[in-house]
């Protein structure tokens, strides 16, 4: 499923930045956490997208064309750079009343987007174009995971955080929010 050794540690916590997204990539892509190269079966996805679960691919590498995970989701919502997706229960659509589409009336202002499953998950996902590839990261978390403090941020990988991460080898002028260059004390531009 990965493409680097198994004692890789993968990442476990919550996205929540541009700059925590374009780390993970570039850690997948240094072999520092592993990278999905297949698409999951449905027993790998039932035991692994959890709140807390991170997923980088290149769609070049994996083949996967499209993330698929099983879940319904809400339509995306963009924040920042992402798009972020909310858990709901099964589609008002799909819901029949003696092998009849229920009436419209039934729902909230007609729309068939279903409700938000409680204590659902929330999707996280960002593209980014690297020397040509793109590569995706899928994030998952509940909201209280993160209200709960439960999920680490990249920030607590010394590993991640060391690796230098050169601000050229991304595209950033295709982010609707760029992150901002600054030059550190060793000289270096970083992203911050």
């Amino acid at each position: 499923m990965t493409s680097c050794a198994p004692d890789i540690p993968p990442f476990h916590g919550y996205v929540e930045t541009t700059v925590h997204a374009l780390r993970l990539i570039h850690a997948a892509r240094q072999g520092l956490i592993p990278r999905i190269t297949r698409r999951l079966n449905d027993t790998e996805r039932r035991s692994m997208v959890k709140s807390g679960a991170v997923f980088v691919f290149s769609v070049e590498e994996s083949g996967i064309k499209r993330w698929t995970d099983g879940l319904l989701w809400s339509p995306s919502r963009i924040v920042g750079n992402f798009l972020v997706y909310r858990e709901i229960n099964e589609r008002a659509s799909s819901l029949s009343v003696t092998g009849y589409k229920a009436s419209t009336s039934t729902y909230t202002s007609g729309s068939d987007q279903g409700t938000f499953k409680p204590n659902g998950l929330i999707k996280k996902t960002i593209t980014v174009t690297i020397e040509g590839s793109d590569l995706h990261l899928i994030s998952y978390y509940t909201s209280e995971d993160i209200r709960s403090g439960r999920l680490k941020k990249p920030s607590s990988r010394p590993d991640i955080m060391s690796l230098y991460m050169p601000p050229h080898i991304f595209r950033l002028t295709n982010f609707r929010v760029p992150p901002k260059v600054e030059m550190g004390p060793d000289g270096k531009q970083r992203l911050v």
